[in-house]
């Protein structure tokens, strides 16, 4: 297992490597310099001379580096822990990350907790009911959820929940932006802020989540093992939630990992359609001001998050099934 772990990081950290060479070269071979006295003409054009040296992209005279050598002054700073500064924000990158990550990870952690809380008992149920009305209208539901992808959800939710409700003779709805009303920092507030944007991001993943669970656990009560416990006797809450789940339940760990960067994904859309103060809607401003310091950044972040999911994931495979060797 030790050996297998330091494997597994040491590939991780290659990967990393590699993704940094790769959306590096990306944000740099974009048209268009980072920054020009188009986008505020009252900036001098020494000026602008003088931050570009001071970013690492340009000599004193002006003369752009060639992208390897950025690369190169890039990979110092990164390994020291810096990830430059904000052509916008006129602030480290790291600071900005550091600001907003605790309310993306509350965001989307609650939405993880809601899908793996209704999609795994909505799977096994429909499975250990086959081909009833239930699972014949789960089946449909969760066809339904995949289809719909997080951010159209979500302006749906946001026009049916936070306007059209408001609008209606019941004048309720639920807040269409932020994290709190008028500064009051309160967690009842913040849970009924969060109601949409979670739900907008949980649906998709509650689809499969009880897809592959319900898959998951028909495969393993079709087995002869299952039937061999059906023969002695044993009564069917033990079969199926003792014997049967123990075994279904093990791809799951490996799809909560798949399914994160996938949560993050929607949530770089879903952020800046509720106004969410986190990683995705700083990536999403980032890319509308081409502030490329912080793009790499949030990408850097999201790649390393994922490597270290899928190596938590699989350490946890391992433990939760014997048989696994590695």
């Amino acid at each position: 297992m030790t050996f297998y772990v330091v494997r597994r990081l040491a590939i991780g950290v290659f990967l990393l490597f590699l993704m940094s060479a790769m959306f590096f070269t990306l944000t740099r071979v974009t048209p268009g310099a980072p920054i020009s006295v188009g986008e505020n003409p009252r900036i001098h054009q020494s000026v602008i001379i003088l931050r570009l040296h001071r970013l690492g992209l340009t000599d004193e005279k002006g003369n752009p580096y060639p992208i390897p050598q950025q690369y190169v002054l890039y990979m110092g700073a990164l390994l020291h822990g810096d990830l430059g500064d904000s052509y916008v924000y006129n602030r480290p990158v790291t600071t900005l990350l550091m600001q907003r990550l605790p309310n993306s990870i509350l965001l989307l952690g609650a939405a993880l907790l809601v899908a793996l809380a209704i999609g795994i008992p909505l799977g096994i149920f429909a499975a250990t009911h086959q081909y009833s009305k239930t699972d014949m209208t789960t089946s449909l539901l969760s066809y339904v959820g995949v289809s719909i992808p997080s951010f159209v959800l979500g302006l749906y939710l946001l026009i049916i929940f936070g306007a059209f409700l408001k609008q209606s003779p019941l004048h309720w709805g639920f807040p269409l932006f932020g994290m709190h009303s008028g500064g009051v920092d309160d967690p009842v507030d913040l849970l009924y802020h969060m109601v949409l944007p979670v739900t907008s991001l949980a649906i998709l993943q509650i689809a499969i989540f009880s897809r592959f669970m319900r898959a998951s656990m028909l495969e393993v009560l079709h087995q002869d093992y299952i039937r061999t416990a059906r023969a002695k006797g044993l009564s069917i809450e033990k079969v199926n939630y003792k014997h049967a789940l123990r075994n279904a339940i093990l791809p799951i760990i490996t799809l909560v990992a798949i399914a994160i960067p996938q949560i993050v994904n929607g949530a770089i859309i879903t952020e800046g359609i509720f106004s969410w103060p986190g990683t995705g809607q700083l990536a999403f401003q980032a890319v509308v001001d081409r502030d490329y310091p912080v793009i790499l950044g949030v990408v850097m972040l999201v790649a390393a998050g994922t490597v270290l999911f899928n190596l938590i994931a699989d350490v946890t495979y391992g433990v939760a099934d014997p048989r696994i060797r590695y």
